[in-house]
């Protein structure tokens, strides 16, 4: 089996992963890899629990369309996707959800709470960033900059009112930062929660 097909059966295995663990739902989020200069991106309006390879699609680090199943394009998220492929020449995989507890703090105009131990060894610090339409050019930017900004041991972000970017060298590693993330969220929620009762 060749590179390329590993890395789909890879966006695959962790876009199940995604809906199974609760961190998308319905059609939202979308998952990318960068397999050389190809980059596998996950189709918009296909559920993460339906992709499967054969509705991948493939673009270069420009957005250019190679391989596109009829009836289908690429998530409309791309962009940003590809704006962090282009700054961090160290990340192959990009995954965006949208977890309760992590945007529900990005709507109060708060950060999450890194409180646990680990979380403060892994995730360290969770940027947010300034709410912006999906899929347009200024999302994006915003996007862009936070990357350019964040130290290089920062792999993740929360877009206001929408969800979690996770960033990383590797897939599973990816898909492991996005669920810390978000697990770090619904800690901090439930120590505020019990502290309020005290």
């Amino acid at each position: 089996m060749g590179h390329l097909e590993e890395c789909k059966r890879e966006v695959v295995k962790y876009s199940h992963l995604l809906y199974e663990r609760g961190l998308v739902t319905a059609a939202g989020g979308n998952v990318s890899m960068r397999c050389g200069d190809t980059v596998i991106v996950t189709a918009s309006g296909v559920s993460l629990r339906d992709t499967r390879e054969d509705n991948l699609i493939l673009c270069d680090q420009n957005g250019k369309l190679i391989v596109c199943p009829d009836g289908l394009k690429p998530s409309k998220e791309t962009i940003f996707h590809l704006k962090i492929y282009q700054i961090r020449q160290d990340v192959d995989s990009v995954i965006h959800v949208h977890p309760a507890y992590s945007v529900g703090y990005s709507i109060n105009d708060r950060k999450i709470p890194v409180l646990t131990a680990s979380a403060k060894m892994k995730v360290i610090d969770v940027p947010v960033v300034d709410y912006a339409n999906p899929g347009t050019e200024e999302l994006a930017s915003y996007v862009e900059q936070i990357v350019k900004e964040a130290p290089e041991d920062i792999h993740a972000m929360v877009l206001k009112a929408h969800g979690i970017i996770a960033y990383e060298k590797g897939m599973s590693q990816c898909f492991d930062t996005a669920e810390l993330v978000e697990d770090t969220a619904h800690i901090a929620y439930v120590a505020e929660m019990l502290s309020k009762n005290n």
